[in-house]
């Protein structure tokens, strides 16, 4: 693939957004789309810290919580315009993501892991217990939606979110484009390979960690307000420890440390768990479960990994084609 398609291709999520109302009108489908584009936005917000860094996160659904409670709390409580909400959410997690960064960065591995868990679960014990900001645990509902483009009230607040999330989902992939050609992508990756070579090199490690993590955390929050400005409901299991399982399932299906892995996987594994609604939450769970437990397995690098595995296997062929065509001159 060509430097230009690849440039190209990072206006698709914009595009899909755009077409997506002009394609399908069928509600239905449009919600799906919809959601799977914001479940898109949330598993790359992931993979910028676990998968460019190696920094795993496993209370990523905390800040999805944050973000969309701060959109609902700014715009029903104070009535505040979405539009406002939406940004809010982005600085604010990117506040607190970098408060929690600071001291947990300092840890590595499981410990590291262990600690953004228990973020994880505070954030979901403020949301059930704060009743008088959160609602408790019944939430928040009803809270406004965005400036509509059409006249149709359902088909106006799909096409206004499907353009958002698509152009969304196109600002986070140019962020990770520019940010694996500049000097932050090679310190990304000296990283998550080993970080005690990478500060021998010279690499400020702390400085690139919490860089990760705050844009990450930003992110995510942004990908919780958009949920909550759509679906119209926040309530605390959206801050569950299930939530960031599925979210890592999502950018590990897709391949983690692409560009685009995250993007397909969510999207993909999202229309499956919809697909198998009407199994029943269990049956729903386990498939979900025994198809991410076969691509482990057998496509250990995800979606995109096979890309990878057949480029290498061409620029392969190629190295012996060569090899060959010179030995026989």
């Amino acid at each position: 693939m060509t430097k230009t398609m690849r440039v190209a291709l990072i206006g698709v999520p914009a595009v899909a957004g755009l077409a997506l109302p002009l394609v399908w009108s069928h509600p239905f489908v449009l919600h799906i789309a919809i959601q799977a584009l914001i479940w898109a936005l949330f598993a790359a917000s992931w993979d910028l810290l676990s998968g460019y860094t190696g920094q795993i996160s496993f209370g990523h659904a905390g800040f999805f919580s944050i973000g969309a409670y701060t959109a609902a709390i700014l715009t029903k409580t104070l009535a505040l315009s979405s539009w406002i909400g939406m940004p809010a959410a982005f600085v604010l997690c990117g506040a607190v993501g970098l408060g929690v960064g600071f001291p947990a960065l300092r840890l590595r591995g499981h410990y590291l892991a262990l600690v953004t868990l228990g973020f994880g679960e505070i954030v979901l014990l403020v949301a059930t217990n704060w009743e008088s900001l959160t609602g408790g645990a019944f939430g928040m509902h009803d809270f406004g939606t965005f400036t509509g483009l059409s006249g149709d009230p359902l088909h106006q607040r799909q096409i206004s979110y499907a353009i958002v999330a698509g152009i969304t989902l196109t600002g986070l992939a140019v962020l990770l484009w520019i940010t694996r050609r500049t000097e932050a992508g090679p310190a990304f990756r000296a990283i998550r390979e080993d970080q005690v070579l990478a500060a021998a090199l010279g690499i400020n490690t702390t400085y690139y960690k919490l860089l990760a993590f705050t844009l990450s955390a930003a992110f995510a929050g942004l990908s919780g307000a958009l949920y909550a400005y759509y679906i119209q409901l926040v309530s605390p299991s959206i801050g569950a420890s299930s939530q960031s399982a599925l979210v890592i399932g999502m950018a590990v299906f897709g391949g983690i440390g692409t560009i685009w892995g995250p993007f397909l996987g969510a999207i993909l594994l999202f229309g499956i768990t919809e697909a198998l609604r009407f199994v029943g939450v269990v049956y729903n769970l386990i498939a979900v479960g025994a198809v991410m437990v076969v691509f482990v397995i057998f496509v250990p690098r995800g979606l995109a990994g096979l890309r990878l595995r057949r480029r290498g296997r061409v620029q392969r062929a190629d190295r012996r084609a060569a090899e060959s065509a010179a030995s026989s001159g």
